[in-house]
């Protein structure tokens, strides 16, 4: 049920305040991906450890998903409600170890990644933020809420610090914004 309560935060957040479009927003690649991952992830917060052995099942249609959408987010990944994604087709990954906050935006070419192995809650990213075209998160680390990552930003360090704006490789925050 939470899933389901996720799912319309993220087609109201996508539809915005102009209610028709509502009739179009079922045709993006963008609403394809989330409805996917968002099935995935009822199917393994009902079936837990199960999940892999009867996703088998569901894995074709999975893949016809991922590659009209370009979104590829694991199950695994705890994503509140209110994801928007812009411009899915350079893709979209999203490691299976994330938690995500509330309202984030990701934006065409973004991936969230690990370069070592961690544990669940070692890589998480606060309410309200923002990713740019191509940025890049490579975990294990935490940021704060409403922080805004530039284009081609390659993240690798924890800010928790909110309201940060993060640019360059390796990210570091804008002064005087």
């Amino acid at each position: 049920m939470k899933q389901l309560k996720y799912f319309i935060a993220d087609v109201k957040r996508a539809i915005g305040r102009k209610k028709l479009r509502i009739f179009t927003v079922f045709f993006t690649r963008s609403f394809w991906g989330l409805f996917n991952y968002r099935l995935e992830r009822c199917g393994y917060n009902l079936f837990g450890s199960l999940y892999p052995v009867i996703r088998i099942l569901y894995l074709p249609f999975s893949f016809v998903f991922q590659i009209i959408s370009n979104i590829d987010i694991h199950y695994k990944a705890d994503i509140k409600g209110g994801l928007l994604i812009h411009h899915p087709a350079l893709g979209i990954v999203v490691n299976g170890v994330c938690i995500i906050g509330s309202n984030i935006t990701l934006t065409g070419g973004n991936v969230l990644g690990i370069n070592k192995s961690c544990e669940k809650g070692d890589f998480t990213i606060g309410n309200d933020c923002n990713l740019g075209a191509n940025a890049t998160i490579i975990g294990p680390l935490k940021l704060g809420d409403k922080i805004k990552v530039g284009a081609n930003a390659c993240v690798v360090s924890s800010y928790t610090d909110s309201e940060l704006v993060l640019v360059g490789v390796p990210a570091k925050p804008l002064e005087n914004v």
